[in-house]
């Protein structure tokens, strides 16, 4: 009886490890979802980011397939500032950013907001995060 409290406490008092190996187990698709987001022309709060100061522009950008509304900008020309993206966490919470060199010019332009999901984006994620957090769980019973 002993030998299977002590294997609950210690499942128990690696849960936090367990989320967090299952977060880092999905970083791809997390950083896809913030990438598609913007695609769209959305925030992490899901929404619109400030229109395009060049009509000009927003037609080249449509021209050459934004998927965002027209005027609406996606901050993808190269691929390079997206491509950039990376997960970082201190143990307890995540965050999204950018190795690239105008992830300041444009998080100062666009707000913070640019980085991490949006409520649709966690929806779509969140399954497959529990899945495997419970099966760590799961496994650490066995």
């Amino acid at each position: 009886m002993d030998q299977k409290l002590n294997k609950w406490i210690s499942v128990l008092g690696n849960t936090d490890r367990y989320f967090r190996e299952a977060i880092i187990e999905h970083r791809e698709e997390i950083l896809d979802l913030n990438v598609a987001q913007l695609r769209s022309g959305k925030d992490s709060l899901g929404e619109l980011l400030d229109e395009y100061a060049s009509a000009a522009y927003a037609q080249f950008k449509q021209a050459i397939g934004s998927q965002a509304p027209l005027g609406i900008p996606d901050l993808i020309l190269e691929g390079d500032f997206t491509e950039g993206f990376v997960l970082k966490g201190d143990g307890v919470e995540f965050f999204i950013t950018s190795t690239d060199e105008k992830k300041d010019r444009l998080r100062d332009k666009y707000g913070e907001d640019i980085f991490g999901l949006a409520e649709e984006s966690l929806e779509e994620i969140r399954p497959a995060i529990l899945e495997s957090f419970l099966i760590r769980l799961r496994n650490g019973l066995l």
